[in-house]
């Protein structure tokens, strides 16, 4: 019997009132038309309908299917708003209340055909009777809706209706559980069909949908896993499922059935809804939704519930997915890897903490040998070659785990997955091992735990490693780390490093044809051709003479003092190491020098007449000369006399260091402050003293007798006239300090100070002088002929001297040589070229100046534009990128106050003009923000400033990077009384010089920000 649709009507209107237009807005629920269709879906599958039929017509369409019929209920619910018999149950998909009014976009007048129920719906909640059809054979329920809204057109409504039906997407399907089939008919009589099959896969099932989307034909397989969540007070439970998509293994069988990663991956409310998750796969669940199902209600108890089931569900599942077969790195690809997409205040982030929970935890990660690995006991491999160098033992024994430590798969590359391999580094704190880590990590006790073939492949691995064992390129350049480590195993099985700590030196060689007591490579090892082409190109090569001086002999006087060898012993090393300093080859006579001039195995006389042990460097060679010119010194050795007369050329004690002069020693004194230069960087002085020259000065004095003074004396003259032989500037010291540019000058060293402030210069008249007192008419015939030294000394030309010895003395008055002076004169233009090019370097540009004409009225407008001035923002992208430096041009505005009359553009820090004009003929500079947002918060031009590249690239890193000298900046600006504030660039001492209107402008804006 039907319903008594009279009554339902008459109720509905005391209901909702006379008029309708308060309920037109059930027509525009969605901003897509066609979402009716899916609310067709959903009801369809609430009544257990297992297919459904769309016929469109050209005027109207009609849908069908084979569900339980209607009753007064539905009736009811279809006829209301809001008040279907799901309306607050959550364990139906949709409600036939607000939902099914969404047909009213298209039509006016709706029908139901079911059993014996015909009614036709009039202005949306009133319902007639109507002559009842049937649904067809099979069907059970008829809906009818005729196109005949004032708003659409049939034409319209017949091609938007068409469109949604052939691109329904097969995923349409995916989530239900009773519709099996969706078939649709169009008016070209053409249609389609979309089906879903489903077999139980372990705890969860596989489905299949087939259908169309935008007219091809696809066919998808998923792995959808559940979870039951029970419903406050109601005795059933919901579900909330998370599905995976599979893709079927090719048919050549190379790669095999996997998951992958989805690219669209809307949140699923049985059909998707307009709530992007940014997983790699699709969850499902009842969620509370808007009812036009474009937003989900974060702070929702119940939507909350929900993804707190699904966190749990998908930290369940994982271990599932690894016992059938699936968890692979494309598996892991699809979980949620990529941090910067879920914060943690995002709605999905319990399920995101979840996966990362679970990987830590459980062992998930695939190894490099088919097993798998917790994240705590796994490592990256940076490379294919350092997996197959070491084996999960090893890697146990490099990092000192007795759990099982195993390398992930090589399928995880930087290239080939970097989220992934993010993520583990990041997030699950998986190390990855580099070829520099790997040799920082290698210890004594690991290397010796591996037996001798291990070392080849080893040796074969650092062979392309070469930045592991480089040689050493500079002053106190260790070179490569490894050249250090204990990674050459000897034939006695013991392990070395390559080299000393001076980090040339060998400490073992290969292995030469005969036995040797050498400490030489495992020849085990060296037979393998890569390894032994690596321990040559480490610098390893077979011992000879000179590896036996450093290896045998010189050891011998470093651990022991020299007097424990025995004197046949010290003869025949000291005729060993006097050959090899005979030999042809360069390269063994600089291994030998090196290594003799560090160690004291030279017999040398003290003062006291002891014979002690020393290193060449501390000795003099026993002349006349030198015992008589240290004769006061207390801490002077001479080579021994068991050395000077053998045989032995004077050369080789002159190569291993022993000197045949007084040596010049360094010092950073004699340069008065008063005298120095301003300086922005440190500055360096290189001057030098001469040993015993104090001590001799003084006892030159104390002798009584003036032919013992003049043969001391004259042999200090032979040394320095010997030493300006090999040095024109012996006399010289240098003073080097840095202002714009690294700059120098010479001044007097030490040595010539103590020399012309003493009495030591014997003349004629049987006294000693200062050199600077007498003239060369003075000086016995002895003395005469040095010229070049007597100049130095200040010694004046006697008054029959020679036109050129006159030339001379003027030429030492200006401060020049004579031969400067014939230099200058033989290249006029190469000077002129010279002097115009100086010139222009000293020539700096005017400073631009711009006064503020009125303060009080300039400080006024910029209150003004600074109220105006948007805070600085930044959006989150790739990196922080700045979003509101827009609304200022500051290149204009500081090119406007650092531009000069002459038209250059000066460098507020170095001062100079900017090093290139663009194309257009403007000045390039840098534009750099004084200090950071902390402290000017604003956007403005005046909290810029105008800098060369160069001074860019110092301020960035000395000023910018630091917080504390930002600060002290800041306070440098704010109490500076005038336009240059001093400021450290590293080392280097500078300022920054403002023009007026600029710093006024910037002392406003950090006043403004207080």
């Amino acid at each position: 019997m039907p319903t008594d649709y009279d009554k339902i009507r008459e109720d509905n209107i005391r209901e909702y009132g006379q008029g309708t237009r308060h309920l037109s807005f059930l027509g525009r629920l969605y901003t897509d038309r066609t979402h009716f269709v899916f609310e067709l879906l959903q009801n369809a599958e609430d009544a257990g309908a297992t297919r459904i039929l769309f016929s469109l017509f050209d005027d109207r369409l009609e849908v069908t299917h084979d569900g339980r019929l209607f009753n007064e209920r539905d009736v009811r619910g279809v006829c209301g708003v809001g008040e279907g018999t799901k309306a607050e149950d959550l364990t139906q998909i949709g409600k036939f209340g607000i939902g099914f009014k969404s047909v009213y976009a298209y039509t006016a007048t709706p029908e139901v055909h079911s059993g014996g129920e015909g009614f036709r719906i009039e202005n949306y909640v009133r319902p007639y009777a109507v002559t009842s059809k049937p649904a067809g054979n099979s069907w059970t329920t008829l809906f009818v809706f005729p196109f005949n809204t004032a708003e659409i057109s049939p034409e319209t409504a017949c091609k938007e209706i068409g469109a949604r039906l052939r691109n329904l997407s097969a995923r349409t399907l995916l989530f239900l559980r009773k519709i099996n089939e969706i078939e649709y008919k169009l008016p070209s009589s053409k249609g389609g069909v979309y089906l879903r099959e489903e077999i139980t896969r372990g705890p969860g099932r596989q489905v299949s949908v087939i259908g169309q989307n935008n007219g091809k034909d696809e066919e998808e397989n998923w792995l959808i896993f559940e979870r039951p969540v029970p419903v406050l007070g109601n005795s059933e439970t919901v579900r909330v499922e998370v599905s995976f998509r599979l893709e079927a293994e090719d048919k050549a069988g190379k790669n095999p059935e996997r998951i992958v990663k989805v690219k669209d991956s809307p949140l699923v409310v049985y059909f998707p809804t307009e709530k992007a998750t940014r997983f790699g796969f699709l969850i499902q669940g009842p969620y509370r939704t808007t009812p036009s199902r474009d937003n989900i209600p974060k702070d929702d108890d119940w939507n909350e519930t929900l993804v707190k089931e699904t966190a749990d569900l998908i930290g369940d599942i994982l271990s599932e997915i690894k016992d059938l077969g699936l968890l692979s790195v494309s598996f892991l690809e699809a979980l949620p890897i990529r941090t910067e997409d879920f914060p943690d205040d995002s709605m999905f982030y319990p399920i995101v903490k979840s996966v990362r929970n679970t990987l830590i935890k459980e062992k998930l990660l695939p190894a490099d040998d088919g097993s798998f690995v917790s994240a705590g006991n796994a490592k990256l491999a940076r490379g294919a070659d350092l997996r197959k160098l070491l084996t999960q033992v090893q890697l146990g024994q490099l990092f000192q785990s007795t759990a099982t430590i195993k390398w992930l798969t090589g399928d995880i590359t930087q290239d080939r997955t970097p989220d992934l391999r993010s993520y583990l580094i990041s997030e699950l704190d998986v190390e990855e091992v580099t070829p520099d880590g790997l040799a920082r990590r290698i210890s004594h006790a690991f290397l010796s735990g591996q037996p001798d073939e291990w070392f080849v492949d080893f040796y074969g691995y650092l062979s392309g490693q070469e930045a592991l064992w480089r040689a050493p390129r500079w002053e106190r350049d260790p070179g490569g780390v490894l050249r250090s480590k204990p990674i050459l195993r000897l034939a006695n099985g013991s392990q070395e490093a390559p080299f000393k700590p001076d980090g040339t030196t060998p400490n073992a060689f290969l292995p030469p044809p005969e036995e040797t007591a050498f400490p030489v490579v495992n020849r085990s090892i060296v037979t393998d051709e890569q390894a032994r082409t690596f321990l040559k190109r480490l610098g390893l090569s077979e011992p000879d003479v000179f590896d036996d001086i450093v290896e045998r002999v010189l050891p011998k006087y470093t651990k022991t003092d020299g007097d424990s060898v025995p004197d046949t012993e010290h003869q025949a090393d000291i005729q060993k190491i006097v050959r090899a300093m005979g030999s042809d080859s360069e390269a063994g006579k600089r291994k030998v020098i090196q290594a003799a001039r560090r160690t004291p195995f030279l017999k040398a006389t003290n003062p006291t007449g002891e014979t002690v042990f020393k290193k060449p460097a501390e000795i003099y060679l026993g002349t006349e000369e030198l015992r008589r010119y240290f004769s006061c010194a207390q801490e002077v050795c001479f080579l021994h006399d068991d050395y000077t007369s053998s045989d032995i050329d004077i050369d080789v004690w002159h190569s291993l260091g022993v000197s045949r002069l007084p040596r010049k020693l360094p010092t950073s004194e004699g340069l008065p402050y008063g005298e120095r230069e301003y300086s922005t960087r440190s500055e360096t002085i290189e001057n030098y003293d001469l040993d015993g020259l104090e001590q001799f000065l003084e006892a030159i004095q104390e002798i009584t007798d003036f032919e013992e003074q003049k043969c001391s004396a004259y042999v200090l003259w032979e040394f320095l006239r010997d030493y300006l032989e090999l040095d024109a500037r012996f006399f010289k010291a240098r003073y080097q300090w840095f202002y714009y540019s690294s700059q120098s000058k010479y001044f007097s060293s030490m040595i010539l100070v103590r020399l012309k402030n003493s009495k030591w210069v014997p003349t004629k008249d049987g006294s000693l002088e200062k050199p600077g007192e007498i003239t060369t008419d003075q000086l016995f015939d002895e003395f005469l002929g040095a010229t070049e030294l007597a100049e130095s000394l200040g010694i004046v030309e006697g008054a029959d001297q020679s036109e050129d010895e006159r030339k001379r003395e003027h030429a030492t008055e200006l401060g020049v040589s004579l031969e400067d002076i014939e230099f200058l004169k033989t290249h006029r233009d190469e000077v002129e070229q010279l002097k115009a090019a100086l010139a222009a370097r000293k020539e700096r540009p005017t400073f631009p100046t711009r006064p503020v004409a009125n303060p009080e009225r300039r400080q006024e407008r910029l209150g003004e534009q600074l109220t105006d001035a948007p805070n600085k923002e930044y959006e989150k992208r790739e990196r922080s990128v700045r979003t509101t430096n827009g609304a200022i041009d500051p290149i204009t505005w500081l090119r406007n106050q650092y531009t000069n009359e002459a038209d250059q553009m000066v460098c507020q820090i170095c001062k100079e003009e900017m090093p290139f004009r663009k194309r257009d003929g403007a000045h390039y500079f840098e534009k750099k923000e004084a200090l950071s947002k902390k402290y000017l918060p604003k956007e403005h031009e005046a909290q810029y400033l105008a800098l060369c590249p160069l001074c860019a690239a110092k301020y960035d890193e000395f000023v910018k990077t630091d917080d504390e000298v930002m600060a002290e900046l800041r306070e440098e600006i704010v109490s500076a009384e005038d336009c240059e504030i001093p400021i450290s660039l590293g080392d280097e001492k500078t300022s920054i010089r403002f023009v007026e209107t600029h710093l006024h402008d910037l002392k406003v804006i950090m006043d403004e920000a207080e």
